[in-house]
């Protein structure tokens, strides 16, 4: 019998442009979901499980979210990346966005016709 992981936090579904390093230089990915604790993420370069990364992302305009990951699960399209730094302006614009995200998204899926 397989055992499944119980996440405690809801993924949200986003597409948002970004960047990682493991030093220099910054290399581009794509965010596909965002929670509180990390990220599933496509990249130009295969990330391995352990490897730790800087994530950079604008979420919005002029405000940039930079904190450090590290690689949960990778595989040939994807990685799970989890949030191991990040400081406080960082967590509060990252939960203002997912909230903000998530209004979206039910606002849209309450609508008649949708």
């Amino acid at each position: 019998m397989s055992t499944r992981e119980l996440r405690a936090e809801a993924r949200i579904a986003v597409t948002r442009r970004g960047k990682l390093s493991t030093g220099d230089p910054w290399f581009p990915c794509t965010v596909l979901n965002m929670s509180n604790n990390g990220f599933l993420m496509a990249a130009d370069q295969q990330l391995g499980v352990g490897q730790i990364l800087e994530f950079r992302c604008e979420l919005y305009p002029g405000q940039v979210l930079d904190c450090m990951t590290e690689v949960m699960h990778s595989n040939d399209d994807s990685a799970g990346v989890m949030i191991t730094e990040i400081d406080e302006n960082g967590t509060r614009m990252l939960q203002t966005y997912l909230e903000q995200q998530d209004a979206v998204k039910l606002d849209t899926l309450t609508k008649p016709g949708s």
